[in-house]
């Protein structure tokens, strides 16, 4: 029996936080801003900048393996920027290639 059978294979919990810094600046394409967070930027005045400011830039504050919807990473980052420090949750899935949803978004 394999213990992590339903974890994806390209993407180790390791290389979780490299893999969104490294979309969020080669490959914005693949980051998707889901409308919750988009609520939440608009409630908090939080910027697509600063979202990708934070991960990009951002401190890892956790990764745990989430199987809501489409399996994948769930991974919270912390970033201070303009003057606040912006939390952004975003979750890392596997599709035809590496994906970056962000979830949503608060200051921190």
């Amino acid at each position: 029996m394999q213990l992590y059978a339903s974890y994806p294979t390209k993407i180790q919990k390791r290389r979780c936080e490299a893999e969104i810094a490294r979309l969020a600046r080669e490959d914005t394409e693949r980051v998707e801003i889901l409308d919750h967070a988009l609520d939440r930027m608009q409630q908090r005045d939080i910027t697509t900048r600063q979202v990708f400011r934070t991960l990009i830039d951002g401190e890892l504050l956790g990764v745990t393996w989430d199987s809501d919807n489409e399996k994948g990473w769930r991974c919270k980052l912390r970033y201070m920027t303009a003057g606040i420090a912006v939390v952004v949750v975003a979750k890392l899935i596997e599709r035809d290639e590496s994906t970056c949803l962000v979830v949503t978004t608060w200051e921190g």
